[in-house]
């Protein structure tokens, strides 16, 4: 490691924005910088990064909002440069300054993480969505974007803007969401609209995902692990019966049809209850062939069904005819949008109960067509062979 580069770093980055930041940066000032620094370091040390990596990602997090001086969009580009700069003068290995300029750089909101450093800087810089303080730091966010976007919001726009931004947002290391995933989930309640409050306050109700996610939630994964099994035990089932209809059925029509042209030259009366007993055994074919046909299944999945959470990739009839690429881009929008993944999980525990509903019906059809065409098979011949006999 540098000699001294932390505390020389600290110093120039302390001393610019106390120089150079305007008075509107109500946000995005000194306090900013140094909660992300000491946050940064936090995950990074339960990760068990090394030294070396650590002064990486200190120097990284020190410098990756100075770029305010100068643009407030596209302040990344800015701090990369003033930070590539000041280190290189001091002498700081060119290597290294490449992993913290990429670190900086995956602070943008519209980039992605490529290595555990990025991630961890990524997540530190937005660790104030589980601050017990976080309202008023929104409110300094809000007067900052009114001053420099020129973007103002009314309490309801700003309080949906930023539940949809927490919706849409997920940690990236799993440290930081074991830190700061259950602030987060506190702050996100504390942002209802003032009419949920007083509903709530007045009939209590079911919580609702947003209060128990089900990625954090230990009993609602329970629940939903075992209602799948449960459900695919239930098709297993229904399949065996679905087989074992099928079975006797075929068993007897292979036998009636060789028999029925030899007894029906001897005794024409048994015309009736023969053709029953054959159009029961068809009718109940049919059904028990429906109710084990597989559904129809298209195998590709549009990324805007993948976003708006339409489709479920963690089934094979959505992605088999994709290619790797694809269901590769499409997998990791739905592992980190946790809305979507919720989604994807009650969609499958729908569609799963919703085809074996559909399954048993056809299968109870099944069975009573069966069991009313043998009998009155019975009934039929029964009767013939009463009336012969008078």
């Amino acid at each position: 490691m540098s000699e001294g580069i932390i505390q020389r770093s600290e110093s120039f980055v302390q001393e610019l924005l106390g120089r150079e930041l305007q008075a509107a940066h109500h946000f995005h000032n000194w306090i900013h910088t140094n909660e992300v620094r000491q946050q940064a370091l936090t995950i990074g040390r339960r990760v068990g990064l090394s030294a070396a990596d650590l002064e990486v990602l200190e120097l990284a997090a020190l410098f990756h909002d100075v770029g305010y001086i100068e643009a407030y969009d596209g302040h990344e580009a800015v701090s990369q440069g003033i930070a590539e700069r000041f280190l290189i003068e001091q002498g700081y290995p060119e290597a290294r300054c490449q992993r913290i300029t990429a670190a900086i750089a995956a602070t943008r909101y519209d980039c992605e993480p490529r290595n555990p450093l990025e991630a961890i800087l990524r997540d530190a810089d937005l660790s104030n969505l589980a601050s017990e303080q976080y309202l008023d730091k929104l409110a300094l966010l809000r007067a900052e974007w009114e001053h420099f976007r020129g973007e103002v919001y009314d309490a309801e726009e700003w309080r949906k803007l930023t539940r949809r931004f927490f919706k849409n947002h997920q940690y990236h290391t799993s440290v930081a969401r074991d830190l700061f995933g259950p602030g987060k989930r506190a702050n996100f309640d504390r942002m209802k609209s003032p009419d949920k409050k007083t509903k709530k306050n007045k009939k209590k109700k079911t919580p609702d995902r947003d209060l128990i996610p089900l990625a954090d939630s230990k009993s609602v994964q329970v629940m939903f692990k075992t209602a799948s099994r449960n459900h695919i035990d239930l098709t297993n089932l229904a399949d065996n019966k679905a087989n074992i209809m099928l079975s006797i059925n075929a068993i007897i029509i292979t036998i009636t049809i060789p028999l029925m042209p030899t007894y029906l030259e001897q005794d024409m009366t048994l015309l009736i209850p023969a053709t029953t007993l054959l159009l029961t055994c068809v009718v109940s074919v049919i059904f028990a062939t429906l109710a084990t046909r597989p559904i129809s299944m298209k195998g590709v999945t549009s990324a805007e069904q993948i976003r708006s959470g339409k489709s479920n990739l963690f089934f094979f009839g959505n992605f088999y005819r994709m290619n790797i690429q694809e269901y590769t881009t499409g997998m990791k929008e739905v592992i980190n949008n946790e809305e979507v993944l919720e989604d994807s999980a009650i969609r499958d525990l729908y569609f799963l109960g919703a085809a074996l509903g559909n399954k048993y019906k056809l299968l109870r059809n099944c069975y009573t067509i069966f069991m009313v065409g043998i009998t009155s098979t019975v009934l039929i011949f029964a009767l013939i062979k009463m009336l012969n006999g008078v």
